[in-house]
């Protein structure tokens, strides 16, 4: 449905850092609407109100941007105001999309089946607990894409214990896991209600999909791995609390994830994704992976050619409200490509889903010489193992590479912009991200020289930091978990 907010007067709910980011793009496309502020149950600001406060005040709209919460936070705001006046906005794309009363109607219509199978899960659950049958089940969640430490710690288990289960609704990765024999079943079907009820262990690295962990038994065990070390500040997730929070060390655990995760307990096992830069590969190692990079780059490493991998992370602040018509990164491709062969290098790229697209359909026609794109899903941590350099900016992999202690380089062309609209950073930017920090594409030929002819100078420092952020620093996560949080549980 189209949508005209000039001459309007509208909030926008929750006051967070990705709704601060919609506000700018929102202005910048209605310049003549009228931003009221903020509405927010438990912060206060100057632009900041509570719905009991603007009730009686005049306004046109109140806009929610909320994946996590948005049912709860319009069946709050219902009670007092229109539903005609409440404007749901979604991500789509990386391009925001504004649903209207009708449209929400049709969506809560949509998702009755959902409500359906959670009622039969919270149902059979009780049924399991009530006869006292034993659960035995391990049951991997993945919604959307299967995450790296999902990945590895599902197939250490399923490799050596059978009731191992990995749940997705991505179609293309679970043919994957299913073409290798492996257990699978699609996350909204009915097998894999059958499977969450049965779980002994529930087993994920995201947060978007709680909704079924709030029907578990308390005889059922969940455990959260998270999907890296946040640098960026993130909101609390208070909607679940989990039994058990694994992380890389205590520090961490302490200084960060314990902020964002509720958990009963938080451990320090390590991330079962960086047994991925240690060890050797197995075939199921290789899955999710694109198989002709992996071969080049293993193949090119230890050679005259350097191998460097590229991974930015997701920048919420690039959405829009219609289609980028800008490059989203200020990289010249074309121009890369060839300063990539005066430096006899090869360069890998994982870009978010959506600014992959941006930039393959700008791609010559028979691609690039010494640039390639990995699958924006795909696993590239068997690959990482063969770069000898890293670049990246606000991502969590920069934490993981340290685990090889091979150069660094922080593409840090928005530092200011990034740093305010996330409220800034967990831990100190400048003295925990241990490498050459530029801002421009000549900037980063010029480092890549330097890094070239090793004259790269950041060793110590990634070593203190490694030691910092890892209490393991080996090949050995996956089991660790295993054999502390879920071999007692399993069948042999």
């Amino acid at each position: 449905m189209a949508f005209d907010f000039n001459g309007k007067r509208v909030y926008i709910a929750p006051h967070t850092p990705r709704t601060t980011m919609f506000q700018k793009s929102f202005c910048e496309y209605y310049p003549n609407a009228e931003c009221l502020g903020f509405i927010d149950k438990t912060k206060e600001g100057d632009e900041i109100f509570k719905l009991d406060t603007i009730i009686e005040t005049p306004f046109d709209a109140i806009l929610i941007l909320s994946q996590n919460h948005f049912s709860s936070i319009y069946d709050d705001y219902t009670v007092h105001i229109p539903k005609s006046k409440l404007i749901k906005i979604d991500i789509i794309d990386n391009r925001y999309h504004f649903f209207d009363e009708r449209d929400i109607s049709r969506q809560k219509y949509a998702a009755i089946p959902q409500k359906l199978r959670m009622k039969f899960l919270s149902l059979l659950t009780r049924f399991i607990d009530a006869f006292g049958f034993k659960r035995s089940k391990n049951v991997f969640i993945a919604k959307s894409f299967v995450g790296t430490n999902t990945k590895m710690l599902y197939l250490h288990t399923a490799t050596r214990y059978t009731n191992t289960v990995l749940l997705t609704d991505n179609q293309h990765q679970l043919s994957q896991f299913k073409i290798h024999g492996f257990p699978v079943a699609p996350l909204l079907s009915l097998k894999a209600i059958w499977n969450i009820a049965w779980g002994k262990n529930l087993i994920m690295d995201q947060g978007n999909y709680t909704e079924p962990l709030k029907h578990l038994s308390p005889h059922q065990k969940t455990i959260q791995m998270w999907h890296g070390i946040p640098l960026k500040r993130m909101n609390r997730l208070t909607d679940i609390t989990y039994d058990y929070l694994v992380s890389t060390s205590d520090y961490v655990n302490e200084t960060s994830l314990s902020h964002v995760i509720v958990a009963k307990e938080y451990k320090d096992y390590g991330y079962p994704r960086n047994d991925l830069l240690l060890k050797e590969h197995s075939e199921y190692d290789l899955l999710l992976c694109d198989h002709n990079l992996y071969k080049l780059a293993k193949s090119t490493f230890g050679t005259q050619t350097k191998v460097i991998v590229y991974m930015p992370t997701h920048r919420e602040a690039s959405t829009e409200l219609e289609n980028p018509k800008t490059p989203l990164i200020p990289l010249d491709f074309n121009l890369l490509d060839h300063s990539l062969k005066i430096l006899n290098a090869i360069l890998i790229v994982k870009l978010h889903p959506f600014i992959m697209q941006f930039y393959q359909s700008f791609a010559p026609e028979g691609g690039y010489e010494h640039i390639h794109f990995h699958s924006s899903q795909g696993d590239v941590y068997p690959i990482l193992k063969y770069a000898d350099i890293l670049i990246t900016d606000y991502s969590s992999v920069y934490f993981d590479f340290l685990l090889l202690n091979r150069p660094i380089i922080f593409f840090d062309y928005d530092y200011e912009e990034y740093s305010g609209n996330m409220g800034g950073f967990v831990y100190d930017y400048e003295k925990n991200a241990p490498g050459g920090k530029i801002k421009t594409q000549n900037d980063l030929i010029v480092i890549l020289q330097s890094i070239v002819q090793d004259k790269e100078s950041f060793a110590s420092q990634r070593t203190n930091i490694k030691d910092l952020f890892f209490a393991y620093q080996d090949m050995y996560s996956s089991e660790r978990i295993v054999k502390n949080l879920i071999k007692s549980s399993v069948i042999l």
